[in-house]
């Protein structure tokens, strides 16, 4: 049987909350985390709203892998509407909030409205309570945390905030979490949502007792992720030495890792040597840490550098697509200057995926004389140039000057500089994650149909598949693997689980989802749970306008063939491949809108 999940509605406006069970039948057909907050979302709001409107929901959900011991389950979601892409918005954070969320008695949190003046919330069990953070706007989001915590008073609780990124609306603004570990509800501009709000944050904590539904049957699922753990002990260890940057040295070998804007997917060595984990040990002295509670294996670290221009530096990782953004695309071979920049998004709460892709557009549009220094408040900009990169993000942050469009993302600053779209790097607004797709299909084919825009893995992320069984410029075939990845990575995402662990954890989902709720679960009814909540999303962005159309990718990716590697000379065929994806998922392959039957077969009313 289900437990009983909780709503909590917050209005700052009128400083007022209510509670309501959700229905259990709803959490059957969506689970929580990412499918719950796409539901909630769509009844919440109509078309059009403007994203920085009160009205725009704010919604924090756990799922029922929260609360318990569930293996690699310190996650969250937070779902709203974008201020980078106007449409659909979902991100997903480690830490322990979604933990202490249930912990609470809370299966979702949705703020609405707008404080009049700044404030945070703090929510423990049945106590609601709004707190004047007046004295806490302008701090950087670890301060901001550390005393939010010190006057909760609770050793236990999670805090979640925004930084001066969030309060400034910078479009890219993230929401922090996990004290000095510094996660991130990073994608999308939620933490520019939050801004609109004046809402600085919120603690929470709890003491509620969170069983799962058949104990006996988890703790078998625990036994085999154990064992799993061990069946692929080569992965496992170099994730814990080297965190996810581990294979950058492959990715490039493969021709999938961005370099200079997207310019090629071959890196430098020198390059390489200077970024990569496993090539430059001498950079890469740093503590394993645990992102959150109950991971078994461990990826994050800590680190600090401790000599040079960039001394004292910190930040946790930095992960894979910080080093892609902050090095490899920006033709910076510095380690030290990719923390430096790391720390500076996270103390202001900003994604760095979109920061770094935002400053390698505005350097490819300087080299190639479409701006110059009048447009750049007299700086110089050059790929591999790491004092200019961080000179820009100290603009951005500052919102002064030229800053204050950088930081609008790379969408709006391509509609201003004639002959810059084509290699805008973005998807229906927002940055591309680290995948240079030309000789990877299936990968373009996700960035295209992704229903957040250039995330890397929101529908799978299948470029690794295609890499392993050389599939990857083939067409015929490439909707059914997009639609099983995507498949399981919904699912994931709905429980919510780190996705990482997916060669242990996916094949263990039917399982699992059987354990956390009581109730056999087979992989046919998993499947239609991801299938309903890929068509609720795409109902969402369909209600704002966007067809067949706007599933497309960059001109760069489609028209302009890469120069080197072992894809050279690669363009992305979109037209074929959406039609391949369109038919796997029961798209209509002239609008690209969930077939009437399918709608029906899954049960959803658009």
């Amino acid at each position: 049987m289900l437990p009983e999940a909780i709503l909590l509605t917050i209005d700052l406006t009128a400083r007022s909350f209510r509670r309501e069970i959700i229905p259990a039948e709803t959490m059957a057909a969506y689970l929580g985390g990412r499918g719950l907050g796409v539901h909630l979302l769509y009844k919440t709001i109509g078309p059009g709203l403007d994203p920085l409107s009160p009205d725009n929901p704010l919604i924090f959900t756990a799922g029922l892998a929260q609360g318990i011991s569930t293996p690699f389950s310190p996650k969250a979601v937070v779902t709203t509407k974008s201020p980078l892409t106007g449409i659909y918005l979902y991100s997903v954070s480690s830490g322990a909030i979604g933990h202490s969320l249930r912990k609470a008695g809370y299966m979702a949190v949705m703020v609405l409205g707008k404080a009049e003046t700044p404030v945070y919330l703090s929510l423990k069990n049945d106590a609601v309570e709004f707190r004047d953070a007046r004295h806490l706007w302008g701090l950087n989001s670890l301060e901001a945390q550390q005393k939010i915590l010190a006057e909760a008073g609770e050793a236990r609780a999670s805090v979640a905030v925004i930084g001066p990124g969030g309060e400034k609306l910078i479009k890219y603004a993230s929401i922090m979490t996990e004290g000095e570990k510094l996660r991130a509800f990073g994608r999308g501009g939620a933490g520019c949502v939050m801004g609109s709000k004046n809402l600085k944050g919120l603690v929470v904590s709890g003491n509620r007792d969170v069983q799962p539904g058949d104990p006996a049957t988890l703790r078998e699922v625990k036994l085999k992720v154990g064992a799993g753990i061990k069946e692929n002990s080569v992965w496992a260890e170099l994730r814990r030495k080297y965190g996810t940057g581990e294979d950058m040295p492959l990715m490039s070998k493969l021709g999938m890792l961005p370099t200079r804007n997207f310019q090629t997917g071959v890196c430098d060595e020198e390059i390489l040597t200077g970024i990569a984990p496993m090539l430059n040990s001498g950079a890469w002295p740093r503590q394993n840490i645990s992102c959150g509670p109950y991971c078994p294996n461990p990826c994050s670290h800590y680190i600090e550098i401790k000599e040079g221009p960039y001394a004292g530096a910190v930040c946790d990782g930095p992960e894979y697509e910080t080093m892609y953004s902050f090095g490899t695309n920006l033709g910076i071979h510095k380690f030290d200057a990719v923390v430096k920049a790391a720390q500076i998004c996270d103390e202001n709460g900003l994604d760095t995926i979109s920061a770094g892709l935002t400053i390698s557009f505005l350097t490819e549009c300087f080299t190639k004389g479409l701006i110059d220094t009048s447009h750049t408040d007299g700086l110089t900009l050059a790929f591999g140039d790491d004092e200019a990169m961080i000179k820009c993000l100290e603009k951005i942050v500052s919102r002064e000057g030229a800053g204050y469009l950088w930081g609008e993302g790379t969408r709006r600053l391509s509609e201003l500089i004639p002959g810059s779209s084509g290699f805008a790097m973005h998807c229906k607004g927002m940055e591309l994650g680290g995948y240079e797709s030309r000789g990877f299909y299936g990968q373009a084919l996700q960035f295209a149909i992704n229903p957040k825009g250039g995330d890397h893995h929101g529908v799978g992320l299948p470029a690794r598949m295609e890499a392993a069984d050389g599939t990857n410029r083939q067409v015929a075939g490439k909707g059914q693997l997009l639609k099983k990845d995507a498949l399981g990575r919904i699912v994931s995402d709905s429980l919510v689980l780190c996705v990482f662990p997916r060669k242990i954890m996916v094949p263990l989902l039917p399982e699992l989802v059987s354990a956390l709720t009581g109730a056999p679960h087979t992989q046919e009814d998993l499947d239609r749970i991801g299938l309903r909540i890929l068509a609720q999303e795409r109902l969402f962005n369909a209600r704002e306008g966007l067809r067949r159309s706007d599933d497309t990718l960059p001109e760069r990716l489609l028209r302009e063939p890469l120069p080197d590697g072992p894809n050279q000379g690669s363009t992305v065929p979109l037209e074929e491949l959406k039609d391949e994806a369109y038919r796997a998922f029961g798209w209509d392959l002239q609008t690209g809108l969930p077939e009437e039957w399918l709608l029906k077969d899954l049960g959803i009313t658009p």
